[in-house]
């Protein structure tokens, strides 16, 4: 509805205002036409149903005294205004009443009924017009919130405007624009664009003379965002209203995308920073953990439990809520940085799980829908790595077990017999790729190349995922290590010897170097041998033991070890499988027990 301002700017000179409005925004809803008597003989309660209408009265000389009292009572129940209409040649006494009453009071020389028609002709083209703005509100509105609303907002605007809208950003540069601007218009309006960027006016309007252009500024201060709107007819009120309450709303939209791209780069560098712990606790370096943890938080216990969730994309979110939930929030979540549908929980551990944190386990894992998880014992933070394979090992049973749920199950560790005396062996194996010294700074040293090769060792293609480097930069290093270490890596045998040394350097030992064939050949070595093997010497597990046999000889290749069995790859993947949950290790796929099982099987036989 318009103001009684605007009402007389449309009708003038047929009105003119006698005392102003007091309320320069209040709206005039409809026009009455009453001769000037007619309202004194009614009650107040019908009286006031003329608030907010403009009163069109027909004034005679004879009844002043009685418009006047009109006029007050119209004021007191709040009327838009009073129009005079008829032969009052000096209407001082009823102005003052309209100035002492606070009502607009206006003057009128036409017919009464000539007045109203004009005024609401101008009233219901106004609502029109109101409900042209509304629709086009609610169409902006929901275009806001869609994907992509602040591209959606400039098309529909240029569409409703009937012309060009362009968002330019700080620089100047257009962000979105519908259709194209013509590429000299804002060269033309440069000094007003300027202007505004600067902040030195809100808006600023220009004619071209071929058509219009409207600039406004979008948020507060400088080097905001601006929204510019051309079109050849010169903008009406009802547009420039539109175009002040789209630009709130795709500023409001700006705004929302600006901090969704904040919020995602913020998720993102905190995946990073969890990625970047977890790589250093994997390769020893445990202080620098610590002081990066201790800025992202929580700080990492001494003693851990490393938990391993295989669950489909859209269920990680809930996962890593219920082990922070679960841990009091000290639990240290990260996503899987090699395996996509792996969640990696490193929680601070209790001196044993119970049987209720252990079903509480399984419960989640059997109502939550496609999740499997794995549970290692308790190691201490600089130990991790060994963590994280334990656990992966029982995920692998996990993926068979009706609960979904396993922990780890321990035969006991060949490095940790081997480590007092053969800390000197595992030096001298290592030692080409430990002590180089690259002739370039930029090229990867030997810590560097030795954690390539602990990564490939465990994940095979993966490293490159876990190392955050190209798989051609993987496969460079590969075949720079092989240099080095005069081997070649294809092998089973030899994958098997680096992966124990660099285990066994993970501790503290020392003694002379000696083969590893002497090494092995040791009773606690046998004991540990017959632990890992027994599983499979049940009653009716020969061919699985023979299956495993000739995978491990074959360096752990599928065709080549069905070929040689005489049977098809997916059946020897499905016994290699009924060899993952019997040894309740993982094999197929890496950080794998096929090393410990290679050693197993050679000092088994002896």
């Amino acid at each position: 509805m318009p103001t009684l301002s605007a009402l007389v700017h449309q009708l003038e000179p047929r009105l003119r205002l006698l005392v102003e409005p007091v309320d320069e925004t209040a709206e005039v809803e409809s026009a009455v036409v009453l001769s000037d008597g007619d309202p004194l003989g009614w009650p107040d309660a019908d009286l006031a149903a003329l608030s907010g209408v403009l009163v069109i009265l027909s004034v005679r000389a004879e009844t002043r005294g009685d418009v006047a009292e009109t006029v007050r009572r119209l004021g007191e129940i709040g009327a838009a205004g009073v129009v005079l209409v008829g032969g009052v040649t000096d209407p001082a006494d009823i102005a003052e009443s309209a100035r002492r009453h606070r009502i607009p009071l206006l003057a009128a020389s036409d017919d009464p009924s000539h007045v109203w028609a004009a005024v609401t002709a101008v009233l219901r083209e106004e609502r029109k017009n109101d409900h042209r703005h509304a629709t086009n509100l609610r169409e902006l509105h929901r275009d806001a919130t869609l994907p992509g609303g602040l591209e959606r907002l400039v098309r529909r605007l240029a569409q409703q405007v009937g012309g060009s809208v362009v968002l330019l950003d700080q620089t100047g540069e257009p962000l979105h624009a519908f259709p194209r601007l013509p590429g000299d218009v804002l060269d033309q309006v440069a000094q007003d664009l300027e202007r505004v960027r600067k902040g030195v006016v809100r808006a600023a309007a220009a004619d071209l003379g071929t058509g219009v252009v409207h600039i406004q500024s979008l948020g507060e201060g400088e080097a905001g965002t601006i929204l510019v709107v051309a079109r050849e007819q010169r903008f009406s009120p009802a547009v420039r209203s539109l175009i002040m309450d789209a630009s709130r709303l795709v500023e409001l939209r700006r705004r929302v995308d600006v901090t969704d791209l904040q919020g995602r780069r913020l998720n993102q560098a905190e995946a990073h920073t969890r990625e970047a712990v977890l790589h250093l606790l994997m390769v020893g370096q445990v202080e620098a953990a610590r002081r990066v943890s201790g800025a992202l938080g929580p700080p990492l216990a001494d003693s851990v439990r490393v938990y391993i969730v295989e669950c489909p994309p859209g269920v990680q979110g809930r996962v890593g809520a219920y082990f922070n939930r679960v841990s009091g929030g000290r639990a240290w979540i990260v996503r899987c940085p090699v395996y996509t549908g792996h969640v990696i929980v490193i929680g601070p551990a209790a001196d044993e799980v119970t049987e209720a944190e252990e079903e509480a386990l399984r419960t989640f894992a059997a109502c939550s829908g496609g999740i499997h998880i794995g549970c290692s014992g308790i190691v201490a933070l600089r130990e991790i790595a060994s963590g994280y394979s334990q656990a992966f090992h029982a995920l692998a049973v996990a993926r068979g077990s009706a609960g979904r749920y396993s922990r780890f199950s321990p035969r006991g560790d060949l490095a940790a017999l081997l480590r007092p005396r053969a800390q000197a062996w595992a030096r001298e194996a290592l030692g080409p790729l430990s002590q180089y010294r690259p002739d370039r700074a930029q090229d990867p040293d030997g810590p560097e190349l030795t954690a390539t090769l602990r990564s490939w060792l465990d994940f095979y293609g993966g490293a490159a995922r876990q190392m955050k480097i190209h798989r051609n930069t993987l496969a460079a290093r590969l075949r720079h290590i092989e240099r080095l270490l005069g081997s070649p890596l294809h092998d089973l045998p030899t994958q098997a010897r680096l992966h124990l040394a660099l285990r066994v350097l993970d501790g503290a030992g020392g003694g002379d170097p000696v083969p590893v064939d002497v090494l092995l050949d040791d009773p606690h070595v046998r004991h540990w041998s017959r632990l890992q093997v027994s599983p499979l010497l049940e009653g009716g597990r020969g061919p699985l033991l023979q299956t495993l046999r000739v995978w491990l000889d074959h360096d752990g290749r599928l065709e080549a070890t069905a070929s040689a069995l005489g049977i098809s790859v997916p059946g020897t993947r499905k016994r290699l499988g009924r060899v993952e949950e019997i040894l309740e290790r993982s094999l197929l796929r890496g950080p794998s027990a096929r090393y410990d099982m290679w050693f197993a099987l050679r000092a088994y036989d002896g």
